[in-house]
């Protein structure tokens, strides 16, 4: 595809070998840009849909989307889009779009700086800038996944500018910066790096009194709008001007302000107070690789331990997760273990490998050891960690004390992410018990995250906001608030924006009883690099939607992966539960007496619980649910009966009205079966109290098999 141009970083633009094509109207401008912001990924019919009508498709909507698709392959070289199921994917080089280029010409110029060749970076980025002609994907405001993917890019360019201006801070082309940086502060009071590039610039233009007045407003601005005083990114150029240090006036290949010197602390600051994951994460490369040629061990450590993240097992591929520990090997042979950085150093590692093991015994170790040394942030790092590690139905008690705990160390740490990481654990922890006070501290965090943000601990509030729509009956604003947090999701730089979109809509499609319909999307994301070594419910969900759609065959075959040699060796990680609630459900559609005995004998001791994905992001109701269902499958009516009628309680409890309707509808049937005396009776008034609640949140009518 070679004579194929496609521009987004402004006005929206198609080159055929040089020449401007007009592909037709706003709707297939926005169906050939969706495309394009998803090159080499396969994007859904549905979600074109969405992307041209929202959440209000008209009748046909998808035949509608194929004409579209029809009519631009005609305008544009036909093997330029592919048909993919489930729906279709851009076929084009990297090199034909715009935005592409610009992205491998910004991280070829932060590489350069990283390395002190600022010339060449300045090169690089200047190039890259120049491919800007407005803002990126502008016309398609009201696409959801435009609007989210040009926000994206802005940021890029946003951080590619102020790579420039370290350049040519670092090379001596000073003129003009301080009228740049002085609209940019001015645009962006909040960003600490354009206030420490501005003094620079000042104090080098003979201006030293303006310097000094420069972090006089950046620290009267942050104290008023997040009431935090300037990092040490700002406080280090304040005292380089104070004490007329030539080092700012140095024009040779060392970089001035932030990278590399000051990537540490911008890493630290992303981290530890904005959870921004994604930004985090190139500082602290930048940091570690500076650190590992200068042989500065404390930094190279910092900035390890920066790179795990505030999750477990953050890397989620094989490659990344294997360079992560080694990386983390390697610093701790260069500290003292006795040393603060030492102690965080093994407890990171610690936690790594139970997590991938499904263990916890090394972490829980690592908690005592680091409340015996008694610094408050090593302590705070491995209680979070430790808590991550025990996500499974077994550690309900053990998790909230651990929570517990860390809300209580983070007074002395000092650090806002360790307050913000306990009051999060607590509040997934009281999900997953089913606590009935667990909305009361998701209150309690939205107005901590609302006085200064945390991207990924905001992630998960917004995933728990979502999982109470589903439970409500509210779908279509579940829909959309899944989308909405997928892409808050990825804005944070979380790998887990995909997994859990895909857990959210399987828990829709579930009580919809529209589940069938996922059947292709989840035989991709079962194969996804991204998910959790643990994670075997895509299996589960996989295998009860082909089972529900009639593929008996795809249902099998899900099934028997995902119970292998015996279901009770599936690591009991934060899917545990409704991997083998989904397994009960497709035994029972299979009539697979065997499969559907053995997770009776398995769930039974949480039958108290909710079945909840991850961090309570998704829940299918009582455990008591699939208790009946397998108890059904076996012939045991009478059980099945007790279980069924336990679960409408429970559901009743959780104010989970589609499980509520599910577990009604479930349990005539049961009652049916029995045909004890009165059991028919009964059985139709569940039916009626089912249909009733059904009727107030539209949900279908659903009956058994």
């Amino acid at each position: 595809m070679g004579g194929v141009d496609l521009g987004v970083l402004g006005p929206f633009e198609v080159r055929l070998d040089g020449e401007p094509r007009d592909v037709g109207g706003p709707r297939l401008r926005t169906l050939l840009a969706v495309l394009v912001a998803e090159a080499g990924h396969v994007v859904s019919v549905p979600a074109l849909g969405r992307a041209l009508w929202g959440e209000r498709p008209p009748a046909h909507a998808d035949r509608t989307v194929r004409t579209y698709l029809s009519r631009l392959r005609g305008t544009v070289d036909h093997g330029l889009i592919l048909t993919r199921s489930p729906g279709y994917v851009l076929h084009v080089t990297p090199q034909a779009l715009d935005a592409t280029r610009f992205e491998q010409l910004a991280a070829e110029g932060r590489r350069a700086l990283a390395a002190g060749e600022p010339a060449a970076a300045r090169e690089h980025l200047a190039t890259a800038l120049g491919l800007w002609r407005g803002r990126a994907y502008e016309e398609f405001g009201d696409v959801e996944i435009l609007r989210a993917e040009g926000m994206r890019l802005d940021r890029l360019r946003h951080s590619a500018v102020q790579d420039r201006i370290d350049a040519d801070l670092a090379t001596g082309e000073d003129a003009g910066l301080v009228a740049e940086l002085e609209a940019l502060t001015a645009a962006f009071p909040g960003h600490e790096r354009l206030w420490a590039q501005l003094m620079t610039a000042l104090y080098r233009a003979g201006r030293q009194g303006d310097a000094l007045e420069a972090f006089r407003r950046a620290r009267h601005g942050l104290i008023t709008a997040s009431g935090v005083e300037p990092s040490p990114l700002l406080t280090q150029v304040h005292r380089q001007v104070l004490a007329h240090d030539a080092g700012l006036l140095a024009t040779h290949a060392r970089t001035v302000v932030t990278i590399p010197d000051d990537a540490l602390a911008a890493g630290e600051h992303a981290l530890l107070e904005d959870g921004d994951l994604r930004t985090s994460r190139e500082h602290f490369e930048t940091a570690y690789l500076r650190a590992e040629r200068a042989g500065d061990t404390d930094a190279l450590a910092r900035a390890v331990l920066g790179l795990g993240g505030v999750w477990v097992h953050e890397h989620r591929t094989a490659a990344a997760s294997a360079s992560l520990l080694t990386r983390l090997r390697c610093a701790q042979q260069a500290v003292d273990p006795a040393s603060v950085l030492g102690l965080r150093l093994q407890s990171r590692l610690a936690a790594e490998l139970d997590y991938e093991e499904g263990t916890h015994d090394r972490i829980l170790a690592m908690t005592g050891r680091t409340r015996a040394a008694g610094d408050p942030v090593a302590h705070a790092e491995a209680l979070s960690l430790a808590h991550h590690c025990l996500l499974g139905p077994d550690h309900t008690q053990a998790r909230r004390a651990l929570a517990t705990e860390l809300v209580g160390v983070s007074g002395r740490s000092g650090r806002r992410t360790d307050l913000v990481m306990g009051v999060l654990w607590d509040t997934v922890d009281l999900f997953l018990a089913g606590d009935p006070h667990a909305e009361r501290r998701l209150g309690e965090l939205q107005d901590l995250l609302s006085e200064r943000k945390h991207l990924a601990a905001g992630f998960v509030a917004d995933a728990l906001g979502v999982m109470l729509a589903i439970r409500a009956g509210r779908f279509a604003e579940a829909e959309t608030g899944a989308q909405a947090c997928a892409e808050l999701g990825q804005a944070a730089g979380d790998f887990d924006a995909l997994g859990w979109y895909g857990a959210q809509l399987v828990a829709i499609r579930w009580f919809q009883g529209r589940l069938g319909e996922l059947v292709p999307v989840l035989d991709g994301l079962m194969h996804s690099p991204t998910l959790s070594p643990i994670d075997n419910s895509y299996y589960a969900a996989l295998a009860v939607a082909a089972a529900s759609s009639g593929d008996r065959r795809t249902a099998a075959g899900a099934l028997a992966r995902l119970c292998g040699d015996d279901l009770g060796t599936l690591p009991r990680s934060s899917t545990w539960l409704i991997s083998l609630c989904g397994a009960a459900e497709t035994a029972y559609l299979l009539d697979d007496r065997a499969t559907a005995a053995r997770i009776h004998e398995l769930l039974g001791p949480f039958a108290q619980l909710p079945a909840m994905a991850s961090l309570g992001i998704a829940c299918f109701g009582s455990v008591h649910y699939p208790l009946g269902t397998t108890a059904l499958t076996a012939g045991d009516p009478d059980r099945a009966v007790a279980h069924l009628r336990a679960a409408v309680r429970h559901n009743l409890a959780l104010g989970h009205w589609p499980a509520v309707v599910f577990s009604r509808r479930r349990h005539a049937e049961a009652l049916h079966r029995r045909g004890g005396p009165g059991d028919s009776a009964a059985a139709d008034r569940e039916l009626a109290a089912a249909d009733e609640e059904a009727r107030s949140y539209t949900a279908p009518s659903i009956t058994g098999r």
